[in-house]
């Protein structure tokens, strides 16, 4: 033992003599670091022990089923202490264990004590993580005890050490005594902390119980552990690995993902930001949060995270500056001499230590790990807290939308284009700057210090190139401000062009109709143009910023190497060069990103910008949900100046005698998910700046209260669509409407029936007067004009977010004759309805939106004009069924617009509209008493029938139905809408391809060329630099001071060498700058043209079956990565992949064993890139898949926010948007994590690529193999690559990522058109075609699609020519179809049709539909002015125009508008009613003057005198056309020469309207149901 003691402490060899003292001294310190071992390796083996009982145990005491892999998911006290503290043990520890290496080294003899216990206590450090991780995994505190004794024992040795190095008169000075001593705190810390845990969770006294883990920890579908793994779990990210090694396998699905945690919410940051943004709105004077004040919200909401994030990036930055100065001292540590070895014991001193070369690489690879870890840990903090701005600002928009009132559409305030940029764009620029804001602080503090130190390794000459840096800031700030309003114009340009994107797609099958699509293909075309003139301005402050920050630090370096000599007097030395050109590349990372960073920020202040002036858009007042007054008072108290304030008519709650009316649909409430969220109104109260509970008392006037009995009343009401307006659209508006009474109002075209409706439903501004309803907050049942439905099933439509409740549904389907259609819809009423149910007739929308308002269980039900697109029996079914039916035995208020004159006399009370006033109200008895004439007028346009021939007659029209059912097809199982489209794997080589054939072959070499000449000017600079420095030092060594000689031609020959590569090398950066920005404008401009040319040529099906918001996601969305991220990326990624080449071939170059290490680290780097490209292009793919159901979901409410808000869903589909948003959310998320799990690794590979250059560099150049100056060089490059080889996978798999929109483009440029699905051969293109007008179908079958069954089969027709030929049936029958086929709208997949005896598929589509006039079901018109909706191609003159709107019967009203022709019509054609819009169409249609003409229900919407003199202008206008009349009204085809009746597909019976009628046929029976 005492052999084995003395061959430990180092005294058996015989040549070291020593003195007595010595050797006392040797043996304490000996016999102390025997016990310190001793301490270590008795705990190692414990531990151990501990560990496999802890295994053992493991599974009888967790008693939660959590993922395997899942690490710390209970948090013992201190954690993040603990982990901290033992990290910085492990490097002291690392510290101790180099300390004892190098004395060792010093020392002549071997002595184990010096470094054998160093290596036992970095080994129980290590254990001691492992050991606590387990035991915190396992939820076993108790097993913790085992350190409790560990630490004193280690302090107690360690105390004992520093005493006797103390009395040894070692200082600070000393590293052996500086280490013990921080050792001594490092166990007196752990020793606290262990006791703490031990009192605070008793684990040793009676009762205790485990600790319960977190909910979301136990719901096995939340599976985003981050906030519950351990430290170095949540550090490296490994706990998200299971996500890689399943995405490796096979692509990842939405389901494999889980759920969203609860912090991550959108509920969660919205509610956040909602309260901030309520509280700085309260402290604004005005009342109006400005834009300054929202970037307020975003700070106090969302900035502690930011901070955090910050604070870690400038820890890191610092770290990062560590780089450079070792490779002073290693630079130092080569050109000194090597130090002799002792015989006695060295303690090596603190300088001497980190003098050392080897130490300083070890140093150095700290130092990197350390700022790599702080980087990405920030990288992940502001992401994640950029994600919960932009959840936050889209469900705060979309909560603005909801109260949203009509008019700032109609008036122009606002557009779609613009709200759907608010959602997609302005957020997403928002979210960016919250990612790159930090950089604000960072920038100024890296650059600072590397101004310092430089200043420290080089003097004043330092100074003047730094000088250079600082004085560029200014120029390139002055570069932000031009981009700034430049950018500001852009954004204004791509609103243009999405509003005009917009507006095609949703008239895209009129466009189509009428072979317009090439028209609105030129207006985006020019709206993109302007844009990218825009574009290309910015482009040139890109382009300067770019050249500018590539630029700079090269010429800072050039000058300052160039003066140096000069201005110190010393040659420039290896040492001083690289670390100075290392320093100098610090700002290389500032300056790339200072145009970043100006850019998202420009870019965020404007979209602050244009958010804070929507948030600030007027709102819908709410009522509140209290009543207001009491059940004695006569009068109500409410603010005077309401309308004055927001230009919203106040609508009242006022009670009534006796009781309040019954809400029967307060029920939905029950079915939200969250039953203690506050009510939808109350927030949108809040956003006015109330509170739900506040009334006001001050300044109020006296508004009377509702009648007994009625339910609504209005008082003298004045109303207007535009406030600047002087002419009222409605005036002098008094009326009352009867609780349980059917009201019919009836008036003319744009006589204002629809306005008033809109007023009664709160939508329009008011002037005067008030709106006083029985009851608070009461829903409505709406049934639009223009029906509005969901896509989403049709049984779906009709419950609309009401309870199922089987029987009713079936009573109101029966109700609205809607079974035969749901019989033969694919999979019956769970049938998908297209968006805006583009796959329903007009007639079928309209009864589906009736029967959701019958379905409702709303006590007031109001009805717009629902029967206008109604055939004559079905119209007569619903009403007498539904309306009269099931509302009447309901005792539902109910007010119905209608232009059916036959049903008035059966309305309990009617109001007669004219001119925006009501003319005449009262019922029917005594209307005909006070205005006979009235009564009469109506007479003559109708006439009477006995009530129980019309039932018999629909029953028998139901029996005759039924016989002709169509059974659904099974295996379509209704779905219309497609899954969106998704690649898996890799993104194709051809997708890469397509973009460089978009830039251009010339300009694609171009910028591979301009890439790899700047990279090798570069690289031959600093080679020309390590010359120099080299040289410099070996004029130190040998005393040669040519350095102070300007005239020396050695000096000469290295400065203007230098120099003029320099030149070079900013030459090429600046030509493939220029390159990149240019190539990325060409390529953008290509795409677009392609995919917007293709797109309107597509087949009507793909947009029945494609939301609108999904391909206006490829307008917006996909576009903007193509315009600002891809170019930008491109050139960043090429650069970098350049530059990590040529450090790999430069450190081979140095020092060609430098292969064997790296080969390894570049092989793992290959094989993790692929391992995680699999799952993130996948991720990335699911990410851009459900941002489209979010946009899809905004662009439905915003058609349907009257009918929302009436039914007062606003709270469901508020959670709606929530949930889509969620989803969106749960993709970026996990693409966020798994991109940090892939930069952590990089990083480690990168810091090892640093460490094996340095070690390898070093022994080289220890061998005398190796100049000082490449020693040096290869540092500085494999620093470089540490860095860049994490931005080169970065970038690639952003670059994939961001290739995903070019592959989205590209699959709507490559879709087949109508021309190359419907064009065989060479399409004609005849003149004079047709000449008269001939149409003849033989054996035709006309289907939508493949996969459907045919809608017309076997059709068999011939029209002469100038005949007027009516076409009737009830909905459904292929009616509209026929006409479709006509156009070549649907496919014909069976027989032929012709007219003038040519085949109309040898005819181009567009000679064809231009050749046909069709006034279709929908009436459609466009933004612009009234000439252009009438004529857009502009060939027809005024004459004409006014001609054929005299023959609609618009020519009075459209000469008193002020602007005549050049009226606009707003978005949307607000400022028109649905029957003068039907009318404009008509106008259309008659300008062409077709010798075809087809009239889809074109009268549906226009009252029956207007109609009946219409019908007369037509058999005088269309003398000389073949005239195809599709209608519902019986009365408009009664005097055609020939009548078609069609019956599920086919012709049932043909020949004159007067011969049928007498028939006992189908035509008859309707002319039955129609009297």
């Amino acid at each position: 033992m005492e052999d084995a003691f003395i061959r430990f402490c180092g005294l058996a060899n015989k040549n070291d003599s020593h003195k007595p003292s010595e050797v006392s001294f040797i043996e304490e310190i000996c016999f102390t670091e025997s016990v310190n071992f001793l301490v270590h390796l008795g705990f190692v083996l414990c531990s151990l022990v501990g560990l496999t009982v802890i295994k053992c145990r493991w599974r009888s005491i967790t008693t939660f089923n959590i993922d395997s892999g899942l690490r710390g998911w209970i948090h013992f006290p201190w954690h993040y202490i603990r982990w901290i503290l033992t990290f910085f043990y492990i490097f002291i520890s690392a510290c101790c264990l180099a300390d004892g290496i190098l004395s060792q080294f010093y020392s002549m003899f071997d002595r184990p004590f010096i470094y054998i216990p160093d290596v036992a206590q970095l080994a129980s450090c290590v254990l001691s993580i492992i050991y606590y991780d387990v035991a915190e995994s396992a939820n076993a505190p108790m097993f913790l005890v085992l350190f409790i004794f560990h630490w004193p024992a280690a302090l107690s040795i360690n105390v004992f050490k520093t005493y006797q190095l103390y009395t040894q008169k070692f200082t600070t000075s000393d590293l052996t005594f500086l280490l013990v001593c921080t050792l001594v705190t490092i166990y007196g810390s752990f020793l606290i902390l262990e006791l703490g845990i031990f009192f605070k969770k008793g684990y040793f006294c009676p009762g205790y119980s485990r600790d319960i883990p977190p909910l979301e920890l136990q719901d096995p579908e939340k599976k985003f552990h981050q906030s519950y793994v351990n430290v170095l779990s949540q550090i490296t990210y490994t706990w998200i690995s299971w996500v890689l090694k399943s995405g490796y396998r096979e692509p990842i699905k939405m389901e494999d993902l889980g759920k969203l945690p609860q912090e991550e919410t959108a509920q969660k940051n919205f509610d956040l930001l909602k309260m901030y943004y309520d509280q700085q709105k309260a402290k604004a004077p005005s009342g109006r949060a400005g834009s300054q004040d929202l970037a307020k919200v975003y700070v106090k909401a969302f900035g502690g995270p930011f901070l955090i994030a910050s604070g870690l990036k400038i820890i890191g930055d610092l770290a990062g500056l560590g780089g450079p100065l070792c490779i002073d001292g290693i630079l130092r540590f080569v050109s000194a001499e090597s130090k002799e070895s002792e015989k006695g014991i060295h303690f090596v001193s603190f300088w001497e230590f980190i003098s050392n070369g080897y130490v300083l690489a070890f140093l150095m690879l700290c130092t990197v790990l350390l700022q790599n870890v702080c980087l990405q840990i920030s990288y992940y903090i502001v992401i994640r807290d950029g994600i919960h701005i932009k959840t936050a600002l889209q469900t705060m928009i979309y909560l603005k939308v909801l109260s949203l009132p009509t008019w700032v559409f109609s008036g122009g305030h606002l557009t779609v284009g613009q709200i759907i940029n608010h959602m997609s764009v302005d957020a997403f620029q928002i979210m960016m700057a919250a990612f790159m804001g930090y950089y604000i602080i960072a920038i100024p503090a890296q650059i600072i210090l590397a101004v310092l130190l430089l200043y420290m390794q080089l003097g004043y000459s330092a100074l003047i190139g730094a000088s250079i840096v600082i004085m560029l800031i200014p120029l390139q700030y002055f570069i932000s401000k031009r981009f700034t309003s430049i950018q500001r114009k852009t954004m204004e340009c791509s609103d243009d062009r999405i509003k005009k994107s917009n507006e095609m797609l949703q008239s895209i099958k009129l466009l189509k109709l009428y072979s317009w699509e090439g028209i609105f293909v030129k207006a985006v075309e020019m709206a993109r143009e302007k844009e990218l003139k825009y574009l290309l301005k910015g482009a040139v402050y890109v382009i300067a910023t770019l050249f500018l920050t590539q630029v700079t630090p090269i010429f800072a370096t050039m000058v300052t190497f160039s003066i140096y000599s000069s201005v110190s007097g010393s040659p420039l030395t290896a040492n001083k060069a690289f670390t100075a050109l290392a320093l100098f590349d610090k700002f290389n990372a500032p300056l790339h990103l200072l145009p970043v960073i100006i850019k998202i920020t420009v870019n965020a202040v404007v979209s602050t910008c244009r958010l804070s002036s929507f948030f600030n858009a007027e709102e819908l007042k709410r009522t509140t949900a209290s009543p207001i007054g009491s059940t004695e008072a006569e009068y109500c108290l409410t603010p005077p100046d309401t309308s004055d304030r927001n230009g919203y008519m106040p609508v009242e709650l006022v009670q009534t005698e006796g009781k309040d009316v019954t809400d029967q649909s307060n029920n939905r409430n029950d079915l939200l998910d969250h039953p203690d969220k506050p009510h939808l109104d109350s927030l949108i109260n809040d956003c006015n700046g109330a509170k739900p509970d506040e009334s006001i008392v001050d300044d109020v006037e006296l508004l009377p209260s509702c009648s007994n009995g009625n339910v609504l009343e209005i008082h003298n009401g004045c109303f207007t669509w535009d406030r600047n307006s002087d002419k009222f659209v409605l005036q002098d508006i008094s009326m009352k409407i009867s609780r349980s009474k059917v009201t019919v109002i009836i008036g003319k075209v744009g006589s204002g029936k629809t306005s008033l409706i809109s007023a009664i439903l709160g939508e329009m501004m008011t002037v005067s007067g008030h709106v006083v309803w029985a009851s608070a907050n009461q829903p409505l049942a709406y049934c639009a004009q223009t029906a509005w439905l969901r896509n989403a099933s049709l049984q779906d439509n009709i419950v609309f977010e009401e309870r199922f409740d089987e029987e009713r549904f079936q009573t109101v389907v029966e109700a609205c004759a809607l079974q035969p259609d749901i019989d033969i819809l694919p999979a019956g009423r769970l049938t998908e309805i297209g968006e805006k149910g583009i796959n329903l007739s007009g007639g079928q929308k309209q009864r589906v939106s009736l029967a959701r308002a019958l379905y409702s269980r709303c006590s007031v039900v109001i009805l717009d004009d629902p029967l206008s697109a109604l055939d004559a029996h079905v119209g007569s079914h619903v009403f007498h069924q539904g309306i009269m039916g099931i509302l009447k035995r309901e005792h539902r208020t109910t007010l119905f617009v209608t232009h059916k004159l036959e049903y008035v006399e059966q309305a309990d009370y009617i109001i007669v509209m004219q001119d925006g006033k009501i003319e005449v109200q009262g019922t029917y008895k005594d209307l005909s008493e006070q205005n006979p004439d009235i009564v009469k007028a109506w007479k003559s346009l109708t006439a009477k029938s006995d009530h129980e021939k019309d039932k018999e007659t629909e029953v028998e029209m139901e029996d005759e139905v039924s016989k002709m059912e169509k059974k659904p097809n099974d295996n379509l199982r209704g779905k219309l809408i497609q899954e969106e489209e998704r690649e898996e794997g890799s993104i194709p080589i051809q997708i890469y391809l397509s973009y460089a054939r978009a830039i251009g072959l010339f300009f694609s070499f171009f910028i591979i060329f301009s890439v790899i000449t700047k990279q090798s000017f570069l690289v031959a600079v600093d080679f020309w630099l390590a010359e120099w420095s080299s040289a410099g030092n070996h004029s130190e060594t040998t005393g040669t001071q040519y350095g102070n000689n300007m005239e020396s031609p050695s000096l000469n020959h290295f400065l203007y060498g230098y120099i003029g590569l320099t030149f070079s090398g900013i030459l090429c950066a600046l030509l493939s700058s220029l390159a990149h920005v240019i190539s990325g404008i060409r390529a953008s401009k290509y795409l677009f043209i392609k995919m917007l040319q293709n797109v309107a040529t597509l087949p009507l099906r793909f947009f029945e079956t494609t939301p609108v918001g999904r391909i206006l996601n490829r307008f917006s969305s996909d576009f903007k990565t193509i315009d600002d991220q891809i170019p930008s990326n491109l050139e960043r990624l090429m650069w970098h992949i350049v530059l990590c080449l040529s450090a790999i071939v430069i450190n081979s170059v140095v020092a060609p064993f430098f292969l064997l290490p790296v080969i390894p680290l570049l092989v793992l780097y290959y094989f993790l890139q692929m391992y995680f490209r699999a799952s993130s292009r996948e991720l990335q793919r699911l990410d851009s898949i459900t941002k489209s159901p979010v946009f899809a979901h905004f662009s439905e409410t915003l058609g349907g926010l009257t009918t929302i808000r009436a039914y007062r869903h606003e709270d469901s589909f508020f959670q709606q948007i929530l949930n889509k948003i969620d989803y969106n959310t749960i993709a970026y998320l996990y693409l966020n994590t798994v991109n940090r799990w892939l930069g952590i690794r990089l990083d480690f590979i990168g810091t090892s690529i640093v460490f094996a250059s340095a070690l390898c560099s070093l022994l080289t150049a220890t061998l005398g193999y190796l100049q000082a100056g490449l020693v040096g060089l290869a540092i500085l490059y494999a620093l470089k690559m540490s860095t860049y080889l994490n931005w080169c996978i970065r970038e690639f798999a952003e670059m994939e990522m961001q290739m995903n929109a070019v592959e989205r483009v590209n699959h709507y440029t490559t879709l087949p058109s109508e021309q190359q699905l419907k064009e065989i051969g060479t399409g004609l293109n005849p003149t004079n075609w047709p000449q008269s007008g001939a149409i003849e179908f033989n054996e035709v079958s006309v289907r939508y699609d493949e996969k459907l069954d045919p809608v017309i089969y076997k059709l068999t027709l011939k029209i002469n020519p100038g005949t007027t030929v009516g076409i009737c049936g009830r909905t459904g029958s292929g009616k509209s179809s026929l006409a479709l086929a006509l156009l070549r709208i649907v496919d014909n997949f069976e027989g032929c049709i012709k007219v003038d005896g040519l085949d109309i598929s040898s005819v181009t589509l567009d000679h064809l539909r231009q050749s046909i006039s069709i006034i279709p079901q929908d009436p459609i018109l466009f933004n612009g002015t009234i000439r252009f909706n009438l004529d857009p191609d502009l060939v027809h003159s005024d004459e004409e125009l006014w001609e054929a709107l005299e023959v609609a019967q618009l020519k009075s009203m459209v000469s008193e508008l002020p602007e005549g022709l050049n009226t606009l019509m707003t978005e949307g054609s607000e400022n028109f009613s649905l029957g003068q819009r039907q009318l404009f169409c008509i106008a259309r249609a008659l300008i062409k003057k077709s010798k075809i003409i087809v009239m889809d229900e074109a009268t549906a919407s226009v009252d029956m005198e207007t109609d009946a003199a219409f019908q007369t202008v037509i058999h005088t206008a269309f003398t000389n056309s073949t005239v195809l009349i599709i209608a519902h009204r019986i009365r408009t085809i009664m005097d055609c020469k020939r009548v078609l009746v069609m019956e599920q597909g086919r012709i049932v019976e043909d020949g004159d309207p007067q011969t049928l009628q007498h028939n006992d046929g189908l035509f008859a029976k309707l002319v039955k149901a129609a009297k």
